[in-house]
C-alpha cells in the first residue's frame, strides 16, 4: 500500500477552485492546533484519560476536514489507545502525532506560500 499524501490529494482536487477558502482554512489550522498539541500533552502527562481521548477526537475530526489523513490516523490511534487504558501506547501515538502534525503544517505553510 503507498503511504498516504501529508494532504490527501483528492482534498487538494476538489479544493482546486476554492484555493483562497483553503488557505484560510489552513491559516486557521496551523493556528490553532499547536494548542490542542499541548493541550494533549498536558493531558497525557495528568494521566486525564478522558479529556485526552476528547481531544485526540476533536483532531481528529479537524484533520480529517482538512485532508491530513495522516495525522487523523495517529489520533485514531491515541483515542484507541485511552479506549485501553494504555498511556505507554498512547505515548507512543503522541510521538507519531507530533511528527505527522509538523508535516501538516509544513505542507500548510508551504501551500500559502505558494498560492
Amino acid at each position: 500500500m503507498p503511504e498516504k499524501d501529508v494532504i490527501d490529494s483528492q482534498f487538494l482536487e476538489s479544493m482546486a477552485k476554492k484555493k483562497p477558502f483553503l488557505k484560510k482554512m489552513f491559516a486557521v489550522f496551523v493556528s490553532q492546533e499547536p494548542h490542542r498539541v499541548q493541550q494533549i500533552k498536558d493531558a497525557l502527562d495528568a494521566g486525564d484519560v478522558d479529556q485526552l481521548r476528547h481531544l485526540a477526537h476533536s483532531l481528529k475530526g479537524g484533520a480529517a476536514t482538512m485532508g491530513a489523513e495522516r495525522v487523523r490516523e495517529c489520533c485514531l490511534l491515541l483515542e484507541t489507545a485511552t479506549k485501553d487504558n494504555d498511556m505507554g501506547a498512547a505515548r507512543t501515538h503522541l510521538q507519531c502525532l507530533e511528527n505527522e502534525m509538523n508535516n501538516a503544517y509544513t505542507f500548510m505553510f508551504n501551500y500559502m506560500a505558494d498560492n
